[in-house]
């Protein structure tokens, strides 16, 4: 398969200032650090994890949406860090985002017909009547009425007003679509709706995909591959059943203990791994392993001194632990420890 998107050594720190009680010059958010993955043509990879991870920043810095601290982002064989305007603003066709929240996404004061062609407008696409068409296809395309191209986003309900967001990132036919958590903000019964059309999509346009979410069943879905983010590292990597069926990680284990079966017998047997303490604040992380001050198997003073590499554990799956193993558990019911 054909790469697409390398990310390498990505980076993104934010200054925190100077409070009124307190002295922090020089502190700093690490947002992202160290991130590095790549996505073929046609492929979906997810980036799951808990809230305030990083995971939209990744994504926001590979659209440079925000301008990375450090490190290579490079699509289709192009340095993104270095475009200028001209060959941003194409970048720009090429690569496309879903916002989390389709309320505050769309402007209130634009009709959905001036929302999707808005894009072809800016790129000087095909003249009023050729956008117009182009609008109306579109809207079909994601599921609603091209006759309702002159009503307003409060006129819709949030499945549909995410499907008009999806219209708007097809408008200028992408090959890469950034999905920051577009089914999160939804009702589950709409959720499913909108991840199985844009497996279609994917499969009728040929798309790729940066699915972000925090749901790791939606993320089973609809990934080919995954990325697990702790902290503002990736942790865990790997093809979507290798890493749902034996994770390797103690984050990732504790992630998938989580997830709740249907089966209330099989549930009630399922081991459960608790994690103790809270997430570091992401101004002084942790030395050495991020994840050592919550880990159930750390051992000092060596979790504690030095960062673990994401390192291959199994074929086509890496993790970032210095004691590694795999915990085979079934999302059905019932989970083992591989010790």
């Amino acid at each position: 398969m054909t790469e697409l998107l390398r990310v390498e050594n990505l980076c993104k720190y934010f200054p925190v200032e100077q409070g009124v009680l307190t002295s922090r010059i020089g502190r700093k958010v690490h947002a992202v650090d160290d991130v590095s993955f790549s996505i073929n043509a046609g492929e979906t990879l997810g980036l799951v994890g808990e809230s305030g991870c990083g995971k939209s920043t990744t994504g926001r810095c590979v659209m440079r949406l925000l301008e990375p601290t450090s490190g290579t982002i490079t699509f289709d064989g192009r340095d993104v860090g270095s475009m200028k305007r001209t060959a941003l603003k194409a970048f720009r066709r090429d690569v496309q985002i879903i916002f989390q929240d389709p309320y505050a996404s769309l402007n209130p004061r634009m009709t959905i017909g001036e929302i999707v062609w808005e894009p072809l407008l800016v790129h000087g696409i095909g003249d009023r009547e050729e956008r117009r068409n182009r609008v109306k296809e579109l809207l079909e395309v994601v599921g609603l009425n091209p006759e309702h191209i002159n009503r307003y986003p409060h006129e819709f309900s949030g499945g549909q007003r995410q499907r008009i967001g999806i219209a708007r990132a097809l408008a200028l036919q992408p090959k890469l679509i950034v999905c920051d958590e577009p089914v999160s903000a939804l009702d589950v019964s709409i959720q499913a709706q909108v991840v199985n059309l844009l497996d279609e999509l994917q499969d009728t346009f040929g798309l790729t995909y940066l699915f972000i979410a925090h749901d790791l069943s939606v993320i089973r879905h609809i990934s080919d591959r995954v990325a697990v983010m702790y902290l503002g590292k990736i942790v865990e990597m790997g093809d979507w059943r290798g890493l749902y069926d034996e994770p390797h990680h103690p984050y990732t284990q504790s992630l998938l203990s989580a997830v709740p079966v249907p089966d209330p017998v099989k549930q009630r047997t399922r081991e459960r791994i608790i994690l103790q303490g809270d997430v570091p604040s992401p101004i002084d992380p942790p030395s050495g392993c991020r994840f050592h001050t919550r880990c159930p198997i750390a051992q000092f003073p060596k979790c504690a001194e030095e960062e673990p590499p994401l390192a291959e554990v199994a074929p086509d799956h890496r993790a970032a632990c210095h004691f590694a193993k795999p915990f085979p558990i079934n999302l059905q019911g019932g989970s083992a420890d591989a010790g």
